[in-house]
C-alpha cells in the first residue's frame, strides 16, 4: 500500500476502523500529509507529490516478485479505498507498467515517447507508422508519429491529483515534467481523465516544447472496439487551456481512449478524412472543429493483453474493473434468476430491467 499510494493518488472514501488505521499509519510514516483533523478526529489527507519516494517505490516494483495489479487487486477488495468511476486506476497502472519497462529496458529515467508506446500497446507498429487525424500545415500532415515524435522525452514516476483543471496548461505541465509527475484530472473536468506531459522536440525544458498524452478512460460496455470519433473531439487542446488561446505554433499532441470494458480487443488508429469536394466559404464549422493543431489519435478497447503489453493477466484487471462498475453486476452475481429479480427491485426505477419496475404496475 505504501509502495502504490505515493504513485497513484489513491483516497479513502468508506470511514472503517482499517482504513481510518491505515490513514494515520501512513500519515505517521510521511507517506501521506493531514490536511484537516475535525472535531470527531476525523482527517482529510492527501497524497502529495514525492519525486524521490516515487523513485524507491519504482526501484522496489522493478523487482518480479512484486506484481503492481495484483497488490492494487488486493487492496481494493478490502473497504475504505475510493475505487474510481471510469477504470482511472487502470489507466494509471497501465501508463505506470509502460514507462517502468522502457525505464529498465533502456536503464534510464527519461524515456523516448516511442518506447512508451512500444511499452504501452500490442501491437504498436501501425500506431507508430500512422499519420495524423488533424494537421496544422501540410508539412505535418505527411509525417508518421514515429516520425513526428523521434525526438520527444518523457520524463514521470507518478501520478498526482489535480483540484483545479486550469493546471492542464503548458506553463504548469512544465513544472511538473522537472518533478516527474503525470496527472490524474481533476473531478468533473472537460474531456480528459488523465494528462501525461513530455517535451516535444528535444530534451529543452521549456514551455512551447511542452506536448502531452491526453487519456479518456472508459468502463462502460457502451464503448467497443469502433472508436467513437466525438470522445476525441472533447479532448480539443484549446477548449481544456492545455494552449493559450494566442499559442501560434502548437505542437502536436497524442489523443487515446481506453474503452476497457469492450468485449473486443482492438488497437485502432483514427485516419485523417480524405475531403471529397472543395469547402464552401460560408459554410458552418462548429468551434471545436476549426482550430488548427495536430493530433494523434487512437482507440484501444478491452483490458486484455491483446492491447496493452503490460496486461500479463486479463482476469486480474477485469477484477479491478468490476470495483468500479458494481452496476448490473451486483445483481448478476446473484445465484439464481429469482434473487437477482429481488435485489432489483430493491432498487426501484433505476434500470429498463423489468424487475426494477415491478412494484410501479
Amino acid at each position: 500500500m505504501a509502495c502504490i499510494s505515493v504513485r497513484i493518488p489513491l483516497d479513502f472514501s468508506a470511514r472503517t476502523l482499517r482504513s481510518e488505521a491505515m490513514e494515520r499509519t501512513l500519515v505517521e510514516k510521511h507517506l501521506r500529509v493531514c490536511l484537516k483533523v475535525d472535531p470527531g478526529f476525523e482527517t482529510a489527507t492527501i497524497a502529495p507529490s514525492e519525486p524521490l519516494l516515487a523513485q524507491a517505490s519504482f526501484l522496489l516494483m522493478r523487482d518480479p516478485v512484486f506484481d503492481l495489479p495484483g497488490c492494487l487487486l488486493s487492496e481494493l477488495e478490502l473497504s475504505g479505498l475510493n475505487k474510481g468511476d471510469r477504470g482511472e486506476l487502470v489507466g494509471m497502472t497501465l501508463c505506470l507498467m509502460a514507462r517502468d519497462a522502457a525505464a529498465k529496458r533502456l536503464d534510464s529515467p527519461v524515456v523516448p515517447v516511442l518506447d512508451f508506446i512500444q511499452e504501452l500497446l500490442n501491437p504498436s507498429a501501425d500506431v507508430l507508422h500512422a499519420k495524423p487525424v488533424r494537421v496544422r500545415t501540410p508539412e505535418e500532415a505527411d509525417k508518421t508519429l514515429e516520425d513526428t515524435f523521434r525526438g520527444s522525452k518523457i520524463y514521470f514516476n507518478h501520478f498526482i491529483k489535480f483540484r483545479d483543471p486550469r493546471i492542464i496548461n503548458q506553463k504548469y505541465l512544465l513544472r511538473l515534467i522537472a518533478r516527474g509527475a503525470a496527472g490524474l484530472c481533476a473531478d468533473f473536468q472537460y474531456g480528459i481523465d488523465i494528462v501525461i506531459p513530455f517535451l516535444c522536440w528535444d530534451s529543452l525544458l521549456q514551455q512551447e516544447n511542452v506536448s502531452a498524452f491526453f487519456l479518456q478512460i472508459k468502463n462502460n460496455q457502451d464503448f467497443q472496439a469502433n472508436p467513437c470519433e466525438w470522445v476525441f473531439d472533447l479532448m480539443n487542446p484549446y477548449h481544456i487551456q492545455f494552449f493559450d488561446k494566442s499559442e501560434a505554433r502548437p505542437v502536436p499532441i497524442i489523443r487515446m481512449v481506453f474503452a476497457l470494458a469492450s468485449t473486443t480487443p482492438a488497437v485502432v488508429v483514427l485516419q485523417h478524412p480524405e475531403r471529397t469536394q472543395p469547402p464552401r466559404d460560408a459554410a458552418y464549422q462548429a468551434t471545436f472543429l476549426a482550430d488548427k493543431y495536430t493530433s494523434f489519435d487512437i482507440w484501444c478497447a478491452m483490458a486484455s493483453h491483446k492491447t496493452f503489453l503490460p496486461i500479463k493477466n486479463d482476469f486480474i484487471f477485469n477484477e479491478i474493473l468490476l470495483r468500479s462498475r458494481v452496476f448490473p453486476d451486483i445483481y448478476n452475481l446473484k445465484e439464481s434468476e429469482g434473487l437477482q429479480n429481488v435485489t432489483r427491485s430493491m432498487h426501484p426505477g433505476t434500470d429498463v430491467h423489468p424487475a426494477h419496475w415491478r412494484f410501479f404496475e
